[in-house]
């Protein structure tokens, strides 16, 4: 956040130094005769001004820095009470001085930094909606707009991006597209909701992004976000983590915060591997062992992605809600798997055939019609 700081510094300098120079003359309006209530300085006309130049800077740093439009007013106020009646009890104790000046200057330059405030340069609130704009929930905007998290110089964190996929129909496409703006809508009010951040919305699908400006991102809180949304609108989706680079990128659309990295790719890759293979939702095996016994899970795929050699598991739901004969369904696939990747199609054809009759599985049928395509191109060769 270095530029903004040095815009509130230069916006604070200036209400301040603008407040004394009208302050000052009123050094002198004590010792006129007309004016009654008020008692000459006593300590000195220079004391008296570096203090008014003081408390003007303060005042004038906290209401322009300070990003909750209340605090700042509170502290404004605040301090004018404190310098005010602090004064007035020093001359109890014989340190006689006016408060006219060092009042007046906080006073001015505290409402010459709420004025800038309210401008979209001095409004940390408007700038960081200019940034982020709809594309997080307002309150975890709000709750976290005045932290360190929102600097806008690049960092990495360690995030969690889901990738949602549209279900596929055969509609017509002005249904197709109505039908699309209402689920991407209620997409974005879900897992907003949940502290995601949407970092790409198209016809295919979106992009949510976990764990920025200091939001936890818990693999199991994710998860359950990211399946109750498959379980209620279809679909498909694939959720990884790991370290992203977070800023605000300076692009030719204008500065919006972004997002890049390898998970951003390895989630869009794992979204589409889960579309082709019919599977719901698509996890890595080590954030399936984070999840350990909670969720129901099954392999799907040896994966390399950029070097990185993956195993791909498909979350069957939460083994709380898990109907009977699931723990034996998954020994039946993990059979037939083996079988597959060992090149064994005749096992594998017969493992995933059971499994695609008997509990309509999707996925089953797509690895035995694999399964019995490699053995008859195998027969052939």
């Amino acid at each position: 956040m270095k530029r903004p700081l040095i815009l509130h510094l230069k916006a604070a300098l200036f209400c301040a130094f603008v407040a004394v120079a009208l302050s000052l003359p009123l050094l002198w309006v004590p010792l006129l005769p007309a004016w009654q209530g008020w008692r000459p300085p006593v300590v000195s006309p220079r004391a008296e001004a570096v203090l008014a130049l003081v408390m003007a800077l303060w005042v004038a740093w906290c209401v322009v820095d300070i990003p909750r439009r209340s605090l700042k007013v509170l502290i404004w106020v605040a301090t004018l009470w404190l310098l005010g009646s602090g004064i007035w009890l020093a001359g109890l104790f014989g340190f006689s001085a006016s408060s006219l000046v060092p009042v007046t200057a906080a006073g001015l330059a505290g409402a010459g930094g709420l004025l800038f405030s309210l401008t979209p340069a001095g409004s940390r609130r408007a700038r960081w909606q200019s940034l982020v704009g709809n594309r997080v929930a307002p309150e975890f905007l709000r709750e976290r707009i005045d932290e360190r998290h929102l600097e806008e110089a690049p960092r990495s964190e360690i995030l969690a991006v889901v990738e949602v996929l549209w279900p596929g129909d055969g509609q017509d496409e002005t249904l197709a597209w109505t039908g699309m703006a209402d689920r991407a809508t209620a997409a974005a009010r879900h897992f907003q909701n949940a502290g995601g951040y949407l970092e790409r919305c198209d016809g295919e699908g979106a992009r949510f992004v976990f764990g920025c400006w200091g939001l936890t991102a818990a693999p199991a809180s994710v998860v359950a976000a990211l399946w109750n949304w498959v379980a209620q609108a279809g679909g498909c989706a694939a959720v990884t983590r790991g370290e992203c680079v977070t800023g605000v990128g300076r692009l030719p659309t204008g500065a919006r915060w972004t997002i890049s990295g390898a998970p951003l790719r390895r989630a869009a890759r794992m979204a589409a591997s889960a579309r082709g293979y019919a599977a719901k939702v698509l996890v890595e095996d080590s954030l399936a062992a984070d999840l350990g016994d909670a969720w129901v899970s099954r392999r799907i795929a040896w994966w390399d992605f950029e070097g990185e050699h993956l195993l791909l598991r498909e979350l069957l739901g939460p083994a709380a809600d898990a109907p009977p004969g699931t723990g034996d369904n998954v020994r039946r696939w993990d059979y037939a798997w083996d079988a597959f990747w060992s090149g064994e199609w005749m096992a594998a054809e017969n493992g995933f055939g059971a499994l695609a009759r008997e509990t309509e599985d999707a996925s089953a049928r797509i690895f035995a019609l694999r399964s019995q395509a490699a053995r008859r191109q195998e027969s052939e060769t």
